[in-house]
C-alpha cells in the first residue's frame, strides 16, 4: 500500500494548504474519489469557520482535482 492509498482528509487538507496539487491529486485518488468529497465537505463544516472558507477550500480542491486530471 502506497502512501497516497493512506491519506486521511486532513493530509490531503494540508497538501491542498500547501499548494502541493499533484500530491493532492493523488491522495484523493488514494482515499477514493467517490468518498472524497462528501468527507472533505463534512471535514470543512466541522473545522472552518464561515461558510466562505469553507467554499473557498472546496471550490480550490475540485477546481485544482480537474485540471490535473484532465491535463
Amino acid at each position: 500500500m502506497d502512501n497516497y492509498s493512506m491519506a486521511t482528509i486532513e493530509k490531503i487538507h494540508e497538501s491542498l494548504i500547501d499548494g502541493d496539487i499533484e500530491q493532492t491529486v493523488n491522495q484523493i485518488d488514494g482515499y477514493g474519489l467517490c468518498d472524497f468529497w462528501s468527507d472533505y465537505r463534512e471535514f470543512l463544516s466541522d473545522t472552518c469557520i464561515g461558510k466562505g472558507t469553507e467554499y473557498m477550500y472546496f471550490a480550490e480542491v475540485t477546481i485544482s482535482y480537474f485540471r490535473i486530471k484532465n491535463r
